[in-house]
């Protein structure tokens, strides 16, 4: 049983985390900073993706693991004179975030989570089924 329960487990951690993140870059999404002359020079907020990675030991699934990468390109060009990180021309660099996209993906993550849970709920279950048999 302890093999399905650490699947599920990661499966929790991994919708988790991609919640997690999708708020983090809605909560981050106005904030703007000066226009960089090059990307290196950016230093506003970051948006990070997560990636889920399979973890698998001699051909047999273990569960799921997450990588937070940055977003490539992390920034985008905004037009707002009135900020005062605004360059000459009005343009600032504001996050490369769409909040209708960071909200649809919390929709399978929450998914996820929930039918994580069920199994969890299930394996144990099973496990006191058979602990009653065996009694």
């Amino acid at each position: 049983m302890s093999d399905i329960l650490n699947i599920a487990v990661s499966g929790l951690n991994a919708a988790g985390a991609r919640i997690s993140n999708a708020a983090s870059n809605i909560v981050n999404a106005s904030s703007e900073s000066s226009y960089p002359a090059t990307p290196a020079q950016y230093t506003g907020f970051v948006p990070q993706d997560i990636v889920s990675v399979t973890q698998d030991a001699g051909g047999q699934s273990t569960g799921v693991s997450v990588n937070s990468v940055a977003r490539n390109p992390a920034y985008v060009a905004a037009f707002d004179p009135t900020s005062k990180s605004a360059n000459a021309n009005g343009v600032v660099a504001a996050p490369n975030v769409d909040i209708a996209t960071e909200l649809v993906s919390t929709i399978p993550a929450s998914t996820t989570y929930g039918a994580s849970a069920k199994v969890i709920s299930v394996a144990q279950k099973l496990e006191k089924s058979l602990l009653d048999i065996v009694t």
